[in-house]
């Protein structure tokens, strides 16, 4: 049933692609249109495409920064629309969003106009000044088992929430041979798709040195590496020093992404991102992962059959299994089939909705 209560939330984000964290976003903003509720979000960096996204399922969106990476100074500009919008709870999603929002309540506390914080985290390595960050808020939500022990260790559980995220497969298909065509991979070999920022953390290092160790036994496999950093030309170039580069398409932002996941036959990740890059979107679909044991990565996949949980040493390992995976039909379908019954049993997307509207109407 429909709540008419129009109570207004405000979600302050960074930029986000349409996996991960900005699916994340997606499923939470719809549903909390869905309830009857105004919804604002305001974008404290830009080039993922998330605004246009979040229009279209109903929320008013205001970007503050033309930029990719986030600077402090919009606190400002955020602490503006915040008391031209008067909404009654402000989000603020992911860590790199507690300072600003932090900051944006004391001037509001400045000027008479009181909200409630809740400050979602989605990434377990919680530093100190993190946690003094985060222990601003009135409450705590978190997207993980990780997250959570790690804000218990931080001593932050005096407020906090668990909200299991959401799988959701995409609806979007765009036929093979097209889709080849339209990003210049071959259509007659497999695909692997790997989602990460291109910075220390994602270790996509470790992903080309296995893509080296695929190809000795595999020559019809192309990769592809969606993500942008700092560490992009430097990637490339250990790609060409491995001579892997022809067979690696490399995207800052693909906008069909979500039309891959019916043709993708592996996702791999390497390092600590959070949900794993595309993990969650992976287990919707059924397509196996072949991921470095994180705590991030164990939250998705905990210790089901729909991936394979590969250590740190010996860096080989993680080629051998990718392959295996690849070469291994019976296996491929077995992961599959736990893929989706976990993203149905874990990371309902009713559940994780009903839980986080909860919180916000609490």
């Amino acid at each position: 049933m429909v709540n008419h209560s129009k109570k207004t939330y405000m979600l302050v984000a960074c930029d986000y692609g349409p996996v991960g964290n900005g699916r994340q976003i997606e499923l939470a903003v719809a549903g909390m249109v869905a309830a009857g509720h105004r919804v604002c979000v305001v974008l404290l960096s830009s080039g993922g495409g998330l605004a246009t996204r979040l229009q279209a399922v109903g929320a008013t969106v205001c970007v503050v920064n033309e930029r990719s990476a986030v600077r402090v100074l919009v606190t400002f500009h955020v602490a503006k629309i915040i008391r031209n919008e008067q909404p009654q709870v402000v989000i603020g999603w992911g860590v790199e969003t507690a300072i600003i929002v932090g900051s944006a309540r004391f001037l509001a506390r400045l000027s008479g106009h009181s909200w409630r914080y809740i400050q979602l985290v989605s990434q377990p390595s919680l530093t100190v000044v993190e946690a003094a960050m985060v222990a601003r808020a009135d409450q705590i939500i978190v997207m993980g088992e990780s997250v959570l022990h790690a804000c218990e260790r931080m001593e932050l559980l005096q407020s906090i929430h668990f909200v299991p995220p959401a799988a959701v497969a995409f609806d979007e298909m765009i036929d093979r041979e097209l889709l080849a065509s339209q990003i210049g991979l071959d259509p007659g070999k497999k695909w692997t798709l790997c989602v990460a920022p291109l910075i220390a953390q994602s270790r996509i290092d470790r992903l080309i040195w296995g893509f080296d160790q695929m190809a000795v036994a595999r020559d019809d496999v192309e990769h592809i590496v969606v993500g942008s950093g700092q560490l992009l030309r430097r990637l490339q170039r250990r790609a060409w020093i491995e001579e892997v580069e022809d067979s690696i398409h490399w995207f800052d932002h693909l906008p069909i992404l979500p039309s891959l996941f019916r043709h993708v036959q592996l996702i791999l990740q390497s390092g600590t991102v959070a949900y794993g890059g595309c993990l969650l979107e992976g287990l919707s679909h059924g397509i196996p992962a072949v991921v470095i044991d994180t705590p991030t990565s164990r939250d998705v996949l905990g210790d089901s059959n729909a991936g394979i949980l590969v250590p740190t040493d010996p860096g080989s390992e993680f080629a051998r299994r990718a392959t295996e995976l690849l070469e291994n039909e019976k296996l491929r379908t077995r992961c599959a089939s736990a893929a989706q019954r976990r993203a149905e049993e874990m990371f309902n997307k009713e559940t994780s909705l009903g839980k986080l509207l909860a919180v916000l109407d609490s």
